[in-house]
């Protein structure tokens, strides 16, 4: 599944691009037009980041060699679930930083490469940056709690089905 799920994103990664290159510049122009565009790319591009975090977090997955679930369906928000009776402390945290870093580079990417006078930019950096902030509401009490009591706290997105050690 995993390889349908980057066939996927990879998708939207490309209609994003497209999607940028016929609509960021028309959003420097005033009026519907412009603010259509604009909404539009910078929604886009900011979805762009949320699966890099989402790559990240496997990404963290793998490198700790954690058990995971992939989505079962194409629809799903996320990529994967983490076994949490299966997994370390240590994994759960590589698994999380993992996503950490991919937003924060999501994060630095819309402030260094996109134009500042781009009403589409602004839209992206400000998605990004909503989506750092449900990081830091979200995940890091997670860590933090895991840090604390020692234990993996239970965080599968989906129902019980056949795990896999990600390798």
């Amino acid at each position: 599944m995993f390889p349908k799920l980057l066939a996927r994103d990879l998708s939207i990664v490309a209609l994003t691009a497209l999607i940028w290159r016929l609509g960021a510049q028309a959003s420097s122009q005033p009026g519907f037009g412009g603010d259509f565009a604009g909404v539009l790319a910078g929604l886009t591009v900011g979805l762009c980041a949320y699966l890099l975090h989402e790559w990240g977090h496997l990404a963290g997955a793998i490198l700790s060699g954690s058990t995971v679930r992939p989505a079962r369906a194409l629809s799903s928000g996320f990529l994967f679930s983490f076994e949490s009776r299966r997994n370390t402390r240590r994994q759960f945290v590589v698994l999380s930083l993992g996503g950490w870093l991919a937003t924060a580079l999501a994060l630095w990417l819309a402030y260094a490469a996109l134009p500042s006078e781009l009403f589409a930019s602004r839209v992206a950096r400000g998605v990004v940056v909503a989506n750092s902030l449900l990081v830091v509401l979200i995940e890091f009490p997670l860590v933090a709690w895991s840090l604390w009591t020692g234990r993996v706290p239970p965080v599968e997105n989906q129902p019980a089905s056949a795990p896999i050690a990600a390798t």
